[in-house]
């Protein structure tokens, strides 16, 4: 059952909670040169949630906690994350039009990819 737009609610909570407002800095290489699928970053993230669920579960010494916690983050739905992910580094960090990464904070690496993002949004369909 869908939650808030995403496919559940382990995976809206597990990303609002953990990765909504995550530096994508961090998975810059694999997003840019495309290194990774939206499935292989998923892993990286189920990964990385698992370390933090050990991290934070050690001090209490409660297997209990530990495996309902590993039990919820199994039916997130991690490449969707990942595709979130993904896509609003291409939307804060690559051009409009053809992806490549920007130096500058703006939308298009040049006015090449400017004139031909514009001339398709204003070209009629058909």
């Amino acid at each position: 059952m869908k939650h808030n737009g995403w496919t559940n609610y382990a995976t809206w909570r597990v990303n609002l909670e953990n990765f909504d407002d995550i530096d994508t800095d961090h998975w810059e290489d694999e997003i840019v040169n495309q290194e990774c699928t939206p499935y292989e970053l998923g892993q990286h993230l189920k990964s990385y949630m698992e370390e933090m669920i050990e991290m934070q579960v050690i001090n209490l010494n409660n297997n209990t906690a530990e495996n309902y916690a590993l039990a919820f983050i199994n039916d997130v739905n991690w490449s969707e994350i990942a595709e979130h992910i993904i896509d609003t580094y291409r939307e804060n960090y690559c051009c409009d039009n053809c992806n490549e990464k920007l130096n500058e904070q703006d939308h298009f690496c040049s006015d090449k990819c400017k004139n031909e993002h514009e001339l398709l949004a204003t070209h009629p369909k058909g």
